[in-house]
């Protein structure tokens, strides 16, 4: 293909009306890209989407740090107690505190950014919570006792909250449909990067056998904030939301500095942006997320998003602990975390050209099957008191995370990315968000309690807790999860507009005669005499 055949000029047809004539034809030339010209094209959007995903390393990275940390010994000795045989452990109420505080964190950081994303744009609230971490950091590095690590935890929470909703709402708002679902994937390597170099920093402070031991890795925390701030400071904000301010010449100028004006047409990319808008109700209230064909995309967000933990995700996320119950020896723990987290890199690498191949619905209900089969496995071992059912349990949990990290984890993003409303997008990412985090203090309340060894020491058979809910997520998945591989954000807009028109024709054909009353906020029609 010629470098004169890949840029896109708006045509002209008598056969189609003006005002779609140009959007068609964007629709079909966007469809026709292969994947190096769509990356050559729209590299400005690449490069941002990179930016916005090192948020997420930062989120994996510590988040990945504090279970991480139960296994090292000096931190055991300094903020745990002795147990009868010597050995050291950190109480369950405090592994509770320590894990539930940056959950409420997060639940105050995804509803404040759903407010103040819409009000003051994207790049304002992603660079401020991003210079008050350097701060916070400085609590947890410091902390002198559990309270005041509870408490940098915490408020550490509140900043993965705000990140967690900005970046796939920016990445999903820049980049066009071909790369869409690449880089909402990408979002999930990146948690997982964070989580490699956080088992790698452990791996190598470890041998420190001294406060240093996790201080060290605590310090790293440090670098994030130096690089990206300058970063996302001369970044560009999102189009869509200068768009939805009413301004249209700001809104071309950041077009231009996304995409090359040579390759693409400005003034269609912004009449097919206008156009979208349009199609959607004039809504921006959380309310709206519950009304109308907009709270079925809240469901399949928020569905979605807490299967995720529900799935066994907190199985890997307590991996080095958990492996060091089933009784492998301490100093392979560390190797055998890193190792799986190098698995989970891999997979995440390999999860974009999976998601390409295959349709949502299957892959979703597929991976789902497969992770269920897997955690049953893992709980079985527990009945073997061997070595080799040791091993069997560690090797199950490569399974097990290389086919969350090629499919679940990844597809996630995709599907909120791809289902939310351009109008909602912040505030329905945020309430996902929000639903993830409430499941996520449900778990660290009980899984401490579950795995610790002066509680119920479930060990292995910890795997059977969710293996149940991998089930409940495909029946739901059959009947719930729509199909929207390939499609623009407004082909989306109007399949939810058609399923809901759909759904008030049904009610309607119940009757003989259709009473004229508003359903499910269709206006009524006046009744003709």
């Amino acid at each position: 293909m010629s470098e004169s055949s890949i840029s896109f000029k708006a045509p002209t047809s008598p056969t189609t009306p003006t005002t779609e004539r140009p959007l068609h034809a964007f629709r079909e030339w966007e469809n026709s890209l292969t994947l190096w010209n769509t990356l050559r094209i729209y590299r400005k959007c690449v490069f941002w989407s990179l930016v916005m995903c090192c948020l997420i390393v930062m989120d994996g990275y510590d988040g990945f740090l504090i279970p991480s940390f139960y296994a090292v010994s000096s931190f055991q000795r300094k903020f745990g107690v002795q147990l009868p045989d010597a050995s050291w452990t950190i109480e369950a109420k405090w592994q509770t505190a320590f894990m539930v505080g940056s959950p409420i964190g997060r639940i105050t950081g995804a509803l404040g950014v759903g407010l103040l994303a819409d009000k003051y744009g994207r790049k304002k609230v992603t660079l401020v919570p991003l210079a008050l971490l350097t701060g916070i950091i400085f609590i947890v590095f410091f902390a002198k006792d559990k309270a005041m690590l509870c408490v940098g935890w915490t408020l550490s929470g509140l900043i993965w909250g705000v990140f967690n909703t900005m970046a796939p709402t920016y990445v999903s708002e820049i980049c066009p449909v071909s790369l869409r679902s690449t880089f909402a994937a990408a979002i999930n390597l990146s948690w997982v990067i964070g989580q490699f170099i956080s088992t790698a920093v452990l791996t190598a402070s470890e041998s420190q056998q001294n406060q240093w031991s996790y201080r060290i890795p605590l310090a790293v925390q440090w670098f994030w904030p130096l690089v990206l701030i300058p970063l996302i400071a001369f970044m560009p904000e999102s189009p869509w939301w200068t768009l939805k301010q009413g301004d249209e010449e700001r809104t071309r100028k950041v077009l231009e500095r996304l995409v090359n004006k040579n390759d693409v047409d400005i003034d269609t990319y912004l009449e097919y942006m206008c156009h979208t808008i349009q199609e959607e109700d004039d809504s921006g209230k959380f309310s709206d997320c519950f009304k109308g064909a907009d709270l079925r995309r809240t469901e399949i967000c928020c569905f979605t998003y807490f299967v995720q933990p529900l799935s066994g995700l907190y199985l890997l996320s307590y991996v080095a602990y958990f492996l060091q119950l089933t009784g492998i020896p301490r100093d392979v723990v560390f190797k055998m975390t890193l190792g799986i987290t190098a698995v989970a890199v891999l997979a995440s690498l390999v999860s974009p050209l999976v998601i390409l191949h295959f349709k949502r619905r299957t892959l979703y209900m597929g991976s789902l099957t497969l992770m269920a089969c897997t955690l049953l496995a893992i709980g079985i071992t527990q009945k073997f008191d061997t070595q080799a059912a040791r091993w069997a349990a560690g090797i199950l949990v490569f399974v097990w995370v290389g086919t969350y990290d090629t499919t679940i984890g990844p597809l996630t993003y995709v599907i909120v990315s791809e289902t939310s409303s351009v109008q909602l997008r912040s505030k329905t990412v945020a309430l996902a968000s929000i639903s993830n985090s409430l499941i996520v203090i449900v778990l660290h309340v009980t899984v401490p309690y579950l795995m610790n060894e002066e509680e119920a020491h479930m060990g292995a058979y910890v795997a059977f807790v969710w293996a149940p809910f991998c089930i409940m997520a495909i029946i739901w998945a059959f009947f719930r999860l729509p199909e929207l591989k390939g499609m623009s954000f407004l082909e989306i807009e109007q399949l939810f507009q058609n399923e809901r028109a759909r759904k008030v024709e049904n009610q309607q054909s119940k009757h003989e005669s259709p009473p004229a009353a508003v359903v499910e906020g269709v206006e009524p029609v006046a009744q003709q005499p």
